[in-house]
């Protein structure tokens, strides 16, 4: 599927940081309601939780941002990565 044909011009990938493990399922339950989050992923290292979210433009993504995801109480902080490219994409052979 061609998502720039659909109008979301903005991939961006963001690390978030909970207050505590505890509050992984709550979270979650959160991100899952925001349409903007497509993917969400349990992470060791640097994060929580990672998620991959699709927007239409800059100013929309700083929506998400500030109104959205980081009004989620379990939230402690995140780090948005935008995509620049996605020179490989592929489905995993079985």
């Amino acid at each position: 599927m061609n998502t720039k044909k659909l109008g979301y011009d903005v991939c961006c990938f963001i690390g978030i940081n909970l207050y505590a493990a505890r509050d992984y399922h709550s979270a979650l339950e959160k991100l899952n309601a925001l349409d903007e989050v497509v993917e969400a992923y349990y992470t060791t290292g640097a994060y929580n939780i990672f998620v991959k979210l699709m927007c239409r433009s800059i100013e929309e993504l700083q929506h998400v941002l500030i109104d959205k995801l980081q009004a989620i109480e379990e939230v402690q902080s995140t780090e948005t990565l935008i995509s620049l490219q996605n020179p490989i994409s592929r489905n995993v052979n079985p």
